[in-house]
């Protein structure tokens, strides 16, 4: 666990599990006490990357400070966030790619993205993806080597249209769950909820940004 050592409120925990007997993934979790009489509330969650490598904090001395969207002596501000969003849209067209590490999500998101598309292309069909940051949903801790580990939701929506008389079904099974027993329509969307997870490092460190994990979940799924 890292605890914040600010006086004031609203006040987090982070804290990484370790990985369960049945395999499942390491997590990040961020806990979030809004005032001093409230208790402490999940606000958000993170699957760890395979073999990614975090920053240490200053747990056993004295905890760790907060951070905020507009922390500076960093290669970008934790507002980088808003820039993973434009390199999850773009991919290496982002004016931001240079400044980021390959990261697992984006990898199967674009093996995702080509599967989809190959079968858009034998009838004709289109796919669009889009990513936006949503505004004051983040959570920054300072790392003890003067970095910034950042937590933030990216909503995207993913619509899929098939050529003429043919249907677009769900890309997944959370997708099959969410729609149930719809009347499917040649275009469908589907709204994720993106939770992200970035190491920002210090200015001159030499460093990319890295995104050491994420949660990546459909809430909702419509024929339009």
């Amino acid at each position: 666990a890292v605890i914040s050592t600010d006086a004031g409120w609203p006040r987090s925990v982070f804290s990484i599990t370790s990985t369960t007997k049945d395999q499942q993934s390491k997590r990040l979790l961020v806990f979030r006490q809004d005032s001093a009489r409230q208790n402490y509330k999940l606000w958000g969650v993170a699957r760890l990357f395979s073999g990614v490598k975090m920053p240490s904090f200053e747990i056993s001395k004295t905890g760790s400070a907060q951070g905020t969207p507009t922390d500076t002596g960093l290669v970008m501000t934790p507002k980088a966030v808003d820039a993973y969003a434009d390199l999850l849209q773009n991919g290496a067209n982002s004016k931001y790619a240079s400044k980021f590490a390959d990261d697992d999500l984006r990898s199967k998101l674009a093996d995702l993205t080509a599967q989809v598309q190959k079968a858009m292309e034998l009838n004709e069909g289109t796919q669009q993806q889009t990513f936006e940051p949503v505004n004051g949903a983040i959570s920054v801790m300072r790392s003890a080597d003067g970095g910034d580990l950042v937590v933030a939701q990216i909503n995207s929506e993913w619509t899929r249209s098939a050529g003429a008389g043919r249907e677009s079904q769900p890309a997944s099974d959370a997708e099959k769950a969410l729609f149930g027993n719809g009347k499917a329509t040649s275009t469908m969307k589907t709204s994720y909820v993106n939770v992200i997870a970035l190491y920002v490092p210090p200015a001159n460190s030499g460093q990319k940004i890295t995104a050491v994990g994420s949660e990546r979940q459909p809430v909702k799924v419509e024929a339009l």
